[in-house]
């Protein structure tokens, strides 16, 4: 406060010795706060006057928050690991205990685990399974829950984190608990696929894969959806030798030229449209 014109003027300061920081301030923080006053009286030099000191010390704030990597996860082998970061936003090391469970009879919680090594893949031999996690002020600690069962495309995997909350703690707006989901889909159906299939010529007759024996390669391709650019190719295996001619698309001869790089064929399907089916065969003779 400043006042002019009666001869005097005063100035109020208030000193706060607390840092700021983003994080939370941590519990057990002593916050000092001291008040000066300022003032000119008359022709009398300026006069600083300081207040008495007060003094709090910050409680403890119990929150907690778990967030799923992935809200969606297409439905694998089980168990299936699946991820989930639990998150200490409070001010004090806190303990939260961990459960999880499925929407869907028939799928079980096998195992709660920690991501001891922090390489986010789970391994069973290296991250140790847990049912609680004890985070500093602002840690994080990524946890992977076994989904086990019948696993089906619509289930809900959702785990909570609780956390222990000491009797002088204050519990924040989370109310010291949260949870996180993450739903099982299905898999995405590829956009093509390629099959490989092979007939074998002894000569002389029969089918035995001796010195001289003719292999036809067959490679189909398939494609589900409009794919550009598309190319196959395979390469002659070793202790075989290609058999110049013999390249055909669609039942269709083509020139070896372009298509032998080395002892790989390369057959350049271009652009193909949903529904496509192309056929390639090669010949190669063992040797």
């Amino acid at each position: 406060m400043t006042r002019r014109g009666t001869g005097w003027w005063m100035t109020v300061v208030a000193a706060l010795t607390v840092a700021h920081a983003a994080a939370a301030t941590p519990a057990g923080t002593t916050i000092t706060n001291t008040a000066r006053l300022t003032f000119t009286a008359g022709t009398a030099p300026p006069v600083t006057l300081d207040s008495n000191t007060v003094t709090i010390a910050v409680d403890a704030l119990v929150e907690a928050a778990i967030t799923a990597e992935r809200p969606t996860a297409p439905v694998a082998t089980a168990p299936q690991p699946l991820a989930f970061t639990v998150t200490n936003p409070g001010n004090a090391t806190t303990s939260y205990r961990l459960r999880a469970a499925a929407d869907r009879d028939g799928i079980t919680v096998a195992t709660i685990a920690a991501d001891s090594d922090d390489d986010g893949r789970y391994d069973p031999a290296i991250d140790r399974v847990t049912t609680t996690v004890t985070l500093a002020a602002g840690a994080q600690q990524r946890i992977f829950v076994l989904a086990a069962g019948v696993l089906v495309p619509g289930a809900a995997i959702t785990v909570t984190a609780t956390a222990d909350t000491p009797a002088a703690a204050t519990v924040g707006a989370t109310g010291g608990q949260a949870s996180a989901t993450t739903r099982l889909v299905a898999l995405p159906s590829p956009a093509a696929r390629l099959d490989k299939a092979q007939s074998v010529a002894a000569p002389g007759g029969g089918t035995r894969a001796i010195a001289g024996a003719v292999v036809t390669y067959t490679l189909t391709a398939r494609f589900a959806r409009d794919c550009a650019a598309a190319e196959v190719s395979d390469a002659v295996p070793d202790g075989m030798r290609f058999v110049p001619g013999s390249i055909t698309l669609d039942d269709q001869p083509l020139a070896d030229t372009g298509r032998l790089d080395g002892t790989t064929v390369r057959i350049a399907l271009g652009d193909m449209s949903a529904g496509a089916i192309r056929q390639i065969r090669f010949n190669a003779i063992i040797l």
